[in-house]
Formats: structure tokens, sequence, C-alpha cells
């Protein structure tokens, strides 16, 4: 019988340190995957793994299950423990307009629609489309669609505002569809 993660964590707090194996092995794959999406690098981003499961068990009293899951919360101090390596690589930081501060949620578009019916020959031209799109919006797309994140958890790990993840989905959607558009009209 598998134990859940809030009991291993209560026993990891009681002094059951040898617990924290066990997170480790249910969360360690999934984070590794995100991790590597993110910096684009298998052994950097083990390595960071690494740290962020250091970082989670020293600070696992100041984990709150309130406020997310501990799969999130594991997901927040990986990508922050990626950004600061990233800027230790100068790499260009992350930045919001901030005009999209000022941003509500935005409502579906049509884009929605229209991606959903690409045909299978698009396929490959979507994932190319992806590929021109930054790291970060790479990630965003990842955590969404293929991981099936809320967008509150997503706000969560990334230390923003769902209704600001939500307008740069919808751009970052319209974006693919007028690439893909494009790519339809020089085919013809």
């Amino acid at each position: 019988m598998e134990i859940d993660d809030k009991t291993l964590i209560a026993r990891i707090l009681s002094g059951q340190r040898e617990d924290f194996r066990h997170l480790m092995r249910r969360h360690g794959g999934t984070l590794l995957a995100f991790i590597e999406s993110v910096i684009g690098n298998r052994e950097e981003a083990e390595d960071i793994v690494q740290e962020t499961f250091i970082n989670a068990f020293r600070s696992l009293r100041q984990y709150d299950d309130g406020k997310a899951s501990f799969a999130t919360w594991l997901h927040r101090i990986a990508y922050h423990e990626a950004i600061r390596r990233m800027k230790r690589r100068r790499f260009p930081a992350l930045s919001w307009d901030e005009d999209e501060r000022l941003l509500k949620y935005a409502e579906e578009t049509d884009a929605d629609d229209w991606l959903k019916d690409i045909a299978e020959e698009r396929l490959q031209r979507l994932d190319k489309a992806i590929s021109l799109l930054s790291e970060y919006d790479q990630m965003l797309l990842r955590l969404y669609y293929e991981d099936d994140r809320a967008l509150k958890e997503i706000a969560y790990i990334l230390d923003s505002e769902a209704s600001i993840l939500a307008s740069r989905l919808r751009r970052i959607r319209n974006r693919l569809k007028k690439e893909l558009q494009r790519t339809d009209e020089d085919i013809k």
C-alpha cells in the first residue's frame, strides 16, 4: 500500500527522515522532465533536481498543504532554483511588461478551436512553431497542456498571477495560429 505525500511528510517531520527517499522517488522523474524543459540540459537539470530536494527537505516544516500540493510546491522550488542558475549563466531575466499586470483573465478565443482542429500534417509545423517560442513560453505551454496543471498551480510555481498567465497563453495560442496560417499559405 502506497503512503500519500501528506502522511510521509508527517512521518519525516516526526523524525523518520529516511522516508524522504519515497518522496524523491515519487516526484523525481516529473521534476527532472520539468527542469530539463526549462534548462535544456539534462545534467544541469539533474543537479537542480538534487538541489530542489535538498532545499525541500530543509524547509519541509514551511510546506503548507493548504496553499498547494506537495508536487506543486516542489515544482515552485525547482523553478526558482533553475532561474537562479540561469541568471548565474547570465541568461536574460524573465520579466513581464507593465501593461500585462493590468490584464484580467482572457476570454477564450477562436484560436483554441482552430488549434484543436489541426490535421496530422500540421503537427510537425506546430512543433516547429512552438520551438520558435521563448523557453518560458514553451514551459508555460507544457505545464498547462502536457502536465494539465491549473492556471492557479502554474501561477504558484512561477510566482505569478493566474490572470497574467491566462493572457500570456491566449497570446501564445494566437501567435501559433498566425504562424501556422503563414506556413499554410507558404505551402499553397
